[in-house]
């Protein structure tokens, strides 16, 4: 950022090492980066919150998804128990 930096500029200006002008330069040369790294920050942040919200969306639909087949497979294991009530069968699964 700039020829200096801010600690730099503070330190020589109360020194008499720099003049007002050349230190109002290199505050405004300061100030112009800060606001490009701003920018650039601003337009990560808003990529960043489109792929959370994509994300959200995913999860959602999963759990959604998830639910309705558990759902399924709850509404099928009474049938499965009913079949197989006479025998006894090694595994749980229903064919």
């Amino acid at each position: 950022m700039g020829t200096y930096n801010h600690k730099q500029i503070l330190s020589d200006y109360a020194n008499d090492r720099m003049t007002v002008e050349m230190a109002i330069g290199h505050t405004l040369q300061h100030i112009d980066k800060l606001y490009e790294l701003q920018t650039t920050a601003n337009v990560n942040r808003y990529e960043l919150r489109g792929r959370v919200d994509t994300l959200e969306k995913t999860v959602t639909t999963l759990q959604t998804e998830f639910a309705r087949l558990t759902a399924l497979v709850e509404k099928s294991l009474p049938k499965c128990k009913r079949k197989s009530s006479g025998k006894q069968q090694k595994s749980q699964s229903c064919a």
